[in-house]
């Protein structure tokens, strides 16, 4: 596949390094030469220097055969005119990122349709979208959705006290059905077998009907309570969308927001309903004592200083909040912040590239989940006629290392599929694989495809 990257920023050098390390066809169009020589020291990808609204620039780089642009640079309206310049000279799908929430609560018409572009990704939207979910399951550590919400994946860790520690999963109770997908133990993920024996400390990822995954959790021993009151650190534009977002789904939790600075506090409390904003340093012990933070069932920092985040995430953790979740948008930081004791640790990078990369699959992809740096996704896609696995008990197939298939959906009905279950033309499937063996994967799925 063909990909220009428009911007070497956080984001583009992600994408840029992904989708060099599967083979695909990448250019970089980046307009300072430090960037520049950064890509081309660190990635096997063509940079050019220059604008990425600019038309010769963009011929230089291949416009028109390329499957896929991605403008992420810092500046939405280059973004937009980059995605419209591209469409036009006949590039398939555009990506651009947009933050400006203007741009994105346009009435009347549709910004997308308008300027040509198939996806409009915000990073702080889509961040605060994975913290409702986990705030709608406060149990788990991540949350994600799967067959228009039919099928629900819960990142759990095991406690010491838990009732699954030294059980082989072979012998867990699964009178309602469910699979575990994959197991990170010590900062490696696994794809476990039934012979896999848990210990403490290990994070599962668990998939179940959506239906069902309360009563799996019971069954499995965890137990959910109920969210009342939150506090949100920071009033940017993620802390923001997050209390705007629970306002309207979830009306019964109180919601209370500290931001620091003092102009964006009055701005964001004339925007918001019912969220109690502060104007305070969330940073001093003495003000989350005064507001008493340890009765939030979850604290939540997303201001732009991981450092102030991880400090605040362990001041109220220490103060007693029950559960704590922490931006850090620095990758390179984040095995060090897992190890410090907060529950939650969410990289808007990765969430970002996960939505990007729903578009650049083959074998009808519906949509992909990237699982952080351990180079791993859940990818759901549909058995095409003439593909391998037709009629096949799943036993029979002999799956990719570090792959397992979760669930299917048939005719609407979800199922959680045993070794005796046979796949049909037009199952949707949700795919749990490690990064080398997803191509594998989706060879076995497509029409055509090799065993």
């Amino acid at each position: 596949m063909k990909v220009i990257i428009i911007g070497a920023g956080k984001v583009g050098f992600s994408m840029a390094q992904l989708l060099s390390t599967e083979n695909h066809d990448v250019t970089v169009i980046e307009q300072t030469p430090e960037r520049q020589q950064v890509l081309e020291d660190t990635l096997d990808v063509q940079v050019i220097l220059g604008s990425g609204s600019s038309t010769s620039v963009l011929q230089s780089a291949g416009v028109g055969d390329a499957d896929m642009l991605l403008a992420v640079t810092e500046y939405d309206e280059l973004n937009m005119v980059a995605c419209l310049i591209a469409k036009q000279y006949g590039a398939k799908t555009t990506v651009a990122r947009v933050r400006n929430p203007e741009y994105l609560e346009v009435k009347g018409f549709s910004l997308n349709g308008l300027m040509g572009i198939d996806l409009i990704i915000n990073p702080e939207r889509v961040t605060a979208n994975e913290i409702v979910e986990i705030i709608k399951n406060p149990e788990a550590l991540n949350v994600d959705y799967y067959a228009d919400g039919k099928v629900q994946l819960l990142e759990l860790e095991l406690k010491p006290n838990s009732p699954l520690i030294d059980k082989k999963i072979k012998t867990l109770d699964t009178s309602i059905p469910y699979n575990i997908v994959s197991i990170v133990r010590s900062h490696t993920m696994l794809v476990p077998s039934g012979d896999d024996v848990l210990k403490p400390g290990d994070h599962i990822h668990l998939m179940a009907r959506a239906s069902d995954m309360n009563s799996v959790e019971r069954l499995l021993g965890f137990h959910s309570r109920k969210v009342e009151q939150v506090t949100i650190l920071g009033g940017g534009r993620t802390g923001f969308y997050l209390a705007q977002i629970l306002e309207t789904s979830q009306p019964s939790i109180r919601i209370k927001i500290i931001e620091k600075d003092l102009s964006r506090a009055n701005k964001i409390s004339q925007r918001l309903k019912h969220t109690l904003v502060i104007n305070g340093d969330g940073s001093d012990y003495q003000l989350l004592g005064e507001e008493n933070i340890a009765v939030s069932d979850i604290f939540v920092a997303v201001t732009d200083d991981d450092k102030i985040n991880l400090l605040c995430s362990l001041i109220a953790s220490n103060l007693g909040v029950k559960k704590t979740i922490c931006q850090v948008k620095r990758t390179e930081v984040l095995p060090l912040a897992e190890q410090v004791g907060i529950d939650t640790i969410l990289n808007p990078r990765i969430l970002t590239a996960g939505a990007i990369l729903k578009y650049m699959r083959v074998g009808d992809i519906i949509s992909v989940t990237l699982f952080g740096e351990e180079r791993a996704e859940m990818l759901e896609l549909v058995v095409q006629p003439g593909a391998v696995v037709l009629n096949k008990r799943l036993r029979e197939i002999k799956f990719p290392r570090g792959s397992m298939v979760g669930a299917v959906l048939r005719d609407n009905t979800v199922i959680i599929p045993d070794g005796a279950f046979k796949f049909a033309v037009h199952d949707r499937l949700i795919v749990f694989s490690l990064l080398k063996s997803i191509h594998k994967i989706e060879h076995l799925f497509k029409n055509g495809g090799r065993h």
